[in-house]
């Protein structure tokens, strides 16, 4: 994770975070359809559906729900579904001193059916390692980010960053970035959990 203090980031969208109430009812039910993602976070158009998309694959991995309440004072989580790729979340939060990366790859795939674990990673970060990644997010000023653009295509991929941080929540959703610090970012979190792909094609790919 140490490639995170070299990473220099700029983006310049404006945004807003929410404060969701952690007792709110849909937080007493872990199949609750809010649990994960409260309404409105992904959009208008779609976000019913989508809210049951990525949630199906969280419940999959036994995922903690950050908007609900963290188990961490800060949390944050990155969630990639490609189309025909395996699921992988990765996780990295701070209790006090102690930072993790908690990280699970599912062998379904990320447009469809997720499957079951496959593989779970989770190891302590240091003190070094956690500013380093602080201040990857605060380089691409992910608290001010929009949550939801109105995107997509075939075969593409959803890259999802959530944040829980006191009684903040936000949630950053992108369909497939070719380019950008944003997509950068995201490949870094993959990295320092060992499952960035080294591969090609629509399984083993990175799009």
């Amino acid at each position: 994770m140490q490639r995170f203090v070299i990473l220099a980031l700029v983006l310049f969208c404006p945004g807003a975070l929410g404060e969701f109430a952690p007792d709110r009812a849909d937080c007493a039910r872990s199949t609750a359809d809010q649990f994960f993602f409260p309404a409105g976070v992904l959009g208008k158009r779609t976000d019913h559906s989508t809210r049951a998309w990525y949630s199906k694959h969280l419940s999959v991995m036994s995922e903690p729900s950050l908007s609900c309440k963290s188990s961490a004072a800060e949390a944050y989580r990155f969630l990639w579904l490609r189309t025909w790729g395996a699921p992988i979340a990765v996780r990295v939060e701070r209790n006090g001193d102690v930072a993790t990366l908690s990280a699970v790859t599912l062998d379904g795939a990320g447009g469809y059916e997720p499957g079951v674990v496959a593989k779970r990673v989770q190891r302590n970060i240091t003190a070094e390692e956690w500013k380093a990644f602080v201040d990857g997010l605060n380089k691409i000023e992910f608290w001010k980010m929009p949550g939801h653009v109105q995107e997509g295509g075939f075969d593409g991929a959803q890259w999802i960053l959530e944040g829980r941080r006191g009684t903040q929540y936000h949630v950053v959703d992108r369909w497939s970035p070719k380019t950008g610090v944003y997509r950068e970012f995201c490949l870094l979190i993959l990295e320092a959990a060992g499952l960035l792909p080294s591969g090609t094609g629509k399984r083993n790919g990175i799009y």
